[in-house]
């Protein structure tokens, strides 16, 4: 058995190994809660992103990390909620904030190119919307014109019709 030395050099390096891992303590603590901060500020972005194409994002199983277990599908629905349907059939709703940092970023990146396949889709669609809906007004605008000169004309003529019956009428 060996024995304790009660020797100064022993004793001060127990001592820095403690600081050492006290300075350790405090990064860890403090990488921590940054991970802690920029996950929700990555989940609340994330939701607002989502929020804007309103459709339920399919994942895959793997990046459900300790959730995966039992899943069959999974899917990340509109307000942040990963919907998890099991082999059993009972599907189970789990908040993003409740999945651990690592496994929210394995979620996020297996969602982000679909949302970008949406939200691309969805522009194309409004923008394809918004060009004809240009063209229609333009036309509008080309067909209210030529109503408005034809009503002076028009006027014209009712008034000349008018002078007339009045004319003929004494």
């Amino acid at each position: 058995m060996p024995q304790a030395k009660s020797d100064s050099g022993v004793d001060d390096d127990i001592v820095s190994q403690l600081t050492a891992l006290q300075s350790e303590y405090a990064q860890l603590s403090e990488l921590d809660e940054m991970e802690r901060n920029y996950i929700m500020k990555l989940i609340d972005s994330l939701k607002a992103l989502q929020s804007g194409i309103d459709s339920a994002i399919p994942l895959h199983v793997a990046a459900l990390g300790i959730f995966r277990s039992k899943a069959k599908e999974a899917f990340l629905a509109s307000d942040g909620v990963v919907i998890i349907h099991e082999e059993g059939g009972k599907p189970l709703s789990v908040p993003l904030s409740r999945f651990p940092a690592k496994d929210v970023l394995a979620i996020v990146q297996d969602a982000t190119p679909e949302i970008g396949r949406i939200v691309s889709e969805r522009r194309r669609e409004i923008g394809a919307r918004v060009e004809l809906l240009e063209r229609v007004l333009k036309e509008m605008k080309k067909a209210g014109g030529m109503v408005r000169q034809a009503q002076p004309a028009m006027a014209d003529a009712e008034e000349d019709l008018v002078q007339n019956s009045i004319a003929s009428e004494q």
